[in-house]
């Protein structure tokens, strides 16, 4: 950055001069909805494309499950030609058509038995297949055509998921073909498409490539459907290298956008450099003219290892050209002038419901700054990182789903296969995949257990028991398949990798990672015996506590340190403690492990380090042991650290050591160091659900919130107030050394628990000691004030 910053010729700010473009100020959370003149959707300004993904019949990477997958891994594996053809009618020839093919890293093409193409794509920068293109109008003629294709298997992605779709993506075995007849980069109705109605062969046998009928064997090729038709298909930055295939959005239907100018534009000797002012999810959009340009999250990752690597745009005549998605802030520009690019941010247009707000402004923009990571991460799916690996990791999307829920709600969605649905729902359902459950999810054991979890703090927020009754064969089969992870003793002895957390010695196989993930799955036992509770199906309820209630005991005797603590570790201890709410029951162990938690504030080891990630685990502990103060204080020197080192999104992994000139070079992730780790990474937004849920203390009772249950903790703060999604709309509490006001949605029923003192609610002084009242006196002076009804409720200290 410094070198950056000494490079510096000029300095200006881009006129705002284009139609609905506009500028905000650095770091200020970006609220499309306000900042932009006009928010479009894309159902109102796109329709998807009709050409379709398709491979050969029967030979699907996802046919025969993750070995394969695994084995996809290695390039050099499974590279034999795939054979495809397809006859075409055309009334006259194009005097100009272009070909267009996506998927194969290698392909030959003939029409009417002529070689047109002989195209290899070159895999980098995270791009697992491209766009390739050959001028082919000189071999069309009228009538009768005939086009044969060559292909080797695309390098894929090979990211584990459970849903079908993406997994054959990310397999590299995919397809996609059209002719336009028009110039290279002109979007014009294709002429000829890949669909299903087209033939495949793993053989080639004589004249293929020319025979009128095909040759015996050929069969339909299997088709996944239009390559914009689902929102599996926009993960994992599979479809990245689909930029440049004319007319191609890859967008959800029920996704908007909006268009951004940058902040600054400063020229430097690499290029002119544009700064939007904060991270945002989407694209850059030339206007005319050709440039190149690369994207970085920071500028040192921009200048020195973008993550996309550097990307040619050529706007055609009068349209735009539109850059691959994914998450940045800066943008080098080379090539052209710095007025003809804009970028095109990509968001889901849900109203923001939950707010914080408080007397310190440094939790407040933490709060604003962790809702805001959370929406960006709500995009065709719930996606862990916009830049890396934008895909759905259900551990990280337990942390997501409580914030989205508790900020945004579950709006439904429109325009697609999910209407009715939401995408917290259907990450759920996709992230486990269809029955038969024979995979943990993503791979990772530890992410069954999360799987589990998240679906309770659903079912828990939206009460939505349809959805439960929809998955509950395949929560019994994914839970059969942790059951036999356990050994003889019913400790965790798993064979998949037990990932806990990007903190030395919790990312690979060790004996700490192990212990973790024990009470990663005894949590998520205790959470499923609720479940089944929900559905009124006691035996299943119980065969889950049996089974949690053997891992305690197993833990006790097989995993737990001579002094009663799990190791010295925050991560081990906070799951351990919110597994099974075990310690509050053991006051002598609860000291045990305080003082470790405590070194939060009190001075870190070196080995202290974390992930904002299981971090939101440790803020949980942290309140619920210490009352808050200690979790505020480390939310604030933590999370804040970020900030004060340039996040406007939080990032993957953050260590105070790692402050500095160029922080994002030295993040930990993924087993890596540096600028591959994302800087806007969903997992991280925790502070949102936690100062809504254990500051303000707002939390569901009963699910759906038919019974809400508010204990605000003030800890350091002199006041608060703001606002929690729910199906009913927004409770709301505003908290004051001696007052406090609940408002309360109607049709719901609530509690508040009161500090020690005497109290009135609505003027009328509250007394536990009349039998009619509905206030209780608990052991430790607080009161327990039940509410039957919405409304709005003034709780005054005399």
């Amino acid at each position: 950055m410094t070198r950056f910053a000494h490079a510096i010729v000029t300095l200006a700010l881009l006129r705002a001069a284009h139609a609905q473009v506009e500028t905000v100020q650095p770091g200020a959370v970006l609220d499309p909805a306000r900042v932009v003149t006009q928010v479009r959707t894309v159902q109102s300004l796109h329709t998807p494309l009709p050409e379709q993904y398709i491979w050969t019949a029967n030979d699907a990477a996802v046919a025969t499950g993750e070995k394969q997958l695994s084995q996809l891994k290695r390039d050099d594996w499974k590279v034999e030609p795939h054979l495809f053809r397809t006859g075409f009618p055309l009334a006259t020839a194009p005097a100009q058509a272009t070909l267009y093919i996506a998927g194969p890293r290698h392909t030959r093409v003939w029409i009417n038995g002529t070689l047109v193409a002989d195209l290899t794509f070159h895999a980098g920068h995270h791009m697992n297949f491209g766009t390739l293109s050959a001028p082919v109008a000189a071999a069309l003629h009228p009538g009768a055509n005939l086009i044969a294709i060559e292909a080797t298997r695309g390098f894929g992605s090979h990211h584990h998921t459970n849903a079908r779709l993406t997994s054959w993506l990310n397999s590299g075995e995919v397809l996609a073909v059209k002719i336009l007849p028009a110039a290279e980069g002109v979007d014009a109705p294709p002429i000829l498409q890949s669909d299903a109605s087209w033939l495949s062969a793993l053989h080639a046998t004589e004249g293929w490539q020319t025979a009128a009928a095909a040759p015996p064997g050929w069969l339909p090729a299997a088709s996944l459907g239009g390559i914009e038709s689902s929102p599996d298909f926009f993960q994992w930055n599979a479809d990245a290298g689909m930029y440049n295939w004319p007319g191609y959005w890859g967008e959800a239907p029920y996704l908007a956008n909006y268009r951004l100018a940058p902040v600054t534009v400063t020229q430097t000797p690499a290029g002119t450099v544009l700064d939007f002012g904060r991270e945002l999810s989407g694209r850059l959009v030339l206007r005319s003219g050709t440039a190149r340009v690369s994207m970085g999250e920071s500028l040192g990752e921009l200048l020195h290892a973008p993550y996309l690597g550097e990307i040619t745009l050529t706007a055609p005549p009068g349209g735009e050209a539109r850059g691959p998605r994914t998450g940045f802030r800066y943008a080098l520009v080379q090539g052209t002038t710095h007025a003809d690019i804009v970028a095109e941010g990509i968001f889901y247009p849900a109203p923001q419901i939950g707010t914080f707000e408080s007397n310190d402004p440094q939790v407040n923009r933490i709060f604003d700054t962790a809702a805001y990571t959370a929406h960006l991460a709500l995009q065709d799916s719930i996606l862990d990182g916009i830049k890396r690996d934008r895909g759905r990791w259900i551990g990280d999307n337990e942390v997501i789903d409580r914030v989205v829920l508790d900020v945004f709600g579950a709006p439904r969605l429109a325009g697609s296969r999910l209407a009715g649905s939401s995408l917290v729902r259907s990450g759920l359902e996709d992230g486990i995949g269809p029955a038969p459950v024979v995979d943990p999810v993503n791979g990772l054991p530890g992410y069954s257990a999360w799987w589990v979890v998240a679906e309770y703090e659903y079912i828990e927020r939206t009460g939505d028991l349809d959805q439960l009754r929809g998955v509950r064969t395949r929560l019994e089969q994914l839970l059969a398949l942790m059951a036999r992870d356990l050994d003889s003793r019913n400790v965790y002895a798993g064979k998949g990798k037990p990932f806990v957390d990007w903190s030395h010695g919790f990312s690979t196989d060790t004996p700490e990672s192990r212990r973790a993930v024990h009470f990663e799955y005894l949590f998520a036992f205790r959470k499923a015996a609720l479940l089944f509770a929900l559905l009124n199906d006691t035996p299943a309820r119980n065969r889950a506590n049996t089974l949690a209630d053997a891992m305690a005991l197993a833990a006790s005797r097989f995993l737990e340190d001579p002094d009663g603590s799990f190791g010295d570790r925050w991560q081990t201890n906070a799951i351990a403690y919110l597994a099974d709410l075990r310690w509050p029951l053991k006051v002598p162990d609860t000291s045990i492990i305080w003082p470790m938690l405590k070194r939060t504030v009190t001075g870190r080891k070196p080995t202290d380090v974390i992930t904002p990630y299981y971090g939101s685990y440790l803020l949980e502990t942290l309140a619920r042991i210490g009352g808050g103060y200690e979790a505020l204080t480390w939310m604030k020197q933590f999370w804040g650290g970020m900030i004060d080192n340039g996040a406007t999104s939080f990032w993957e992994a953050w260590d105070p050591a790692w402050a500095g000139d160029d922080p994002h070079a030295k993040l930990e992730a993924d087993d890596k160091v540096g600028y591959n780790a994302s800087l806007a990474h969903g997992w991280s937004s925790g502070p949102a659900a936690f100062l809504l849920e254990d500051i303000l203390g707002i939390k569901p009772a009963e699910p759906g919130y038919a019974r809400v249950q508010i204990t605000p903790r003030l800890a350091s703060l002199q006041w608060m107030k703001g606002a929690m999604a729910t199906p009913f709309g927004a409770v709301k509490v505003e908290v004051s050394d001696t007052r406090i006001l609940t408002v309360l949605p109607n049709g719901m029923r609530g509690g508040v628990l009161l500090p020690m003192g005497t109290w009135t609610m609505n003027g009328v002084s509250l007394d536990p000691t009349r039998s009619s009242t509905n206030v209780t006196l608990l052991g430790n002076g607080e009161l327990q004030v039940t509410l039957q009804q919405g409304g709005t409720y003034e709780f005054l200290k005399q």
